[in-house]
């Protein structure tokens, strides 16, 4: 499947929670490479609009269990269907790996895509189907789906997004120094999928930030996850972090400490730790630091600040308070940066 118009997880997201508060939703078709986020969307948009997510990996499946279990009911003289447990409530049925199921559990499943019915089970109004699948040049082993299959669901191809990534990894409190890394080399946010190595994607930078929570940061061990490549970049980059931490506490002191006009890792690992660093207490410390910060300094500091006002650290309420307003106006002068109230 490819389509013209693309979205990113945030995007998705977005779509698919007005999707599910419809009293009777559209099955969506997610579309995208392995590893970007889709089956984490679904989670979240689940949990926001309030409807349990039902995960099936319908390549583990089999027709029968989708059209439901027949009985014969020997004193009524017929047969009786029986399906699979579902929620009562509204829910979110997800089939996950669609199109990696064979041809026949394909085809079993098209009714319920279009219907919302197993066997005589009818889900319950506002319940929404999702269905999720790789591409051919994915390199995962997938079946055609048929022209009925693709023409009973909405749609999307999802992309990875780094902006996207970073707002998920600030917010979650994983280690700095994965998307201090990516800051800087983006292109290694999501590589094409291979089936014989290892390669970069979101969900495989999510296994790097819990192996450096549990104190593993070998290039071998990384390099099992994202690939070589980007191990070896990623170990590098952090070998040339060093001595940041003993950095950030002397600057929340009040030092104007800064990194030299070479030191270009240490100072994206800079902008980037300071983000969660950055609250009403500390502020007026951290624009005097800006104010003086010299001008090989700028794309980080402005980096920094781009950074706490979009994943809400700080709010321009924040920054216009009483004690530091005086310093937003001057930062925005230096900065030409606009701040808007």
């Amino acid at each position: 499947m490819e389509l013209k118009f693309t979205v990113t997880p945030k995007q998705l997201k977005e779509k698919l929670l007005r999707i599910a508060r419809m009293d009777n939703p559209p099955a969506v078709f997610l579309w995208g490479k392995p590893g970007i986020g889709k089956t984490q969307v679904v989670y979240q948009v689940g949990e926001e609009v309030g409807k349990p997510v039902k995960v099936m990996i319908l390549s583990l499946m089999d027709p029968t269990e989708l059209k439901g279990f027949v009985f014969p009911d020997r004193e009524k003289r017929r047969a009786e269907f029986f399906p699979l447990d579902f929620p009562e409530e509204p829910f979110i049925l997800f089939f996950d790996e669609f199109n990696t199921a064979p041809t026949a559990v394909q085809n079993a499943a098209m009714r319920i895509v279009l219907e919302k019915k197993i066997g005589d089970y009818e889900f319950p109004e506002g319940a929404m189907v999702v269905c999720a699948g790789n591409r051919l040049k994915d390199k995962v082993t997938v079946n055609k789906l048929s022209s009925a299959m693709v023409n009973r669901a909405l749609h999307y191809l999802v992309v990875p997004d780094f902006e996207d990534f970073k707002e998920y990894w600030m917010q979650r409190g994983l280690p700095e120094e994965v998307v201090a890394y990516l800051e800087l080399d983006t292109k290694y946010l999501s590589g094409e999928p291979d089936i014989d190595r290892p390669y970069p994607s979101p969900r495989a930078w999510e296994m790097v930030g819990r192996l450096l929570q549990g104190g593993i940061d070998n290039v071998e061990d990384i390099a099992g996850v994202v690939g070589e490549e980007a191990a070896v970049r990623f170990v590098a980059f952090m070998k040339k972090c060093t001595g940041v931490g003993k950095m950030l506490g002397a600057i929340l002191r009040g030092e104007k400490v800064y990194p030299k006009a070479s030191e270009v890792e240490k100072s994206f690992m800079l902008a980037t730790v300071l983000v969660n660093k950055t609250n009403s207490d500390n502020l007026a410390i951290l624009l005097n630091y800006a104010l003086e910060a010299p001008e090989y300094m700028s794309p980080y500091i402005v980096l920094w600040m781009k950074s706490i006002l979009k994943l809400g650290v700080m709010t321009v309420e924040n920054l216009l308070a009483p004690h530091v307003v005086e310093l937003t106006k001057r930062f925005a002068s230096r900065y030409k940066f606009v701040i808007e109230g």
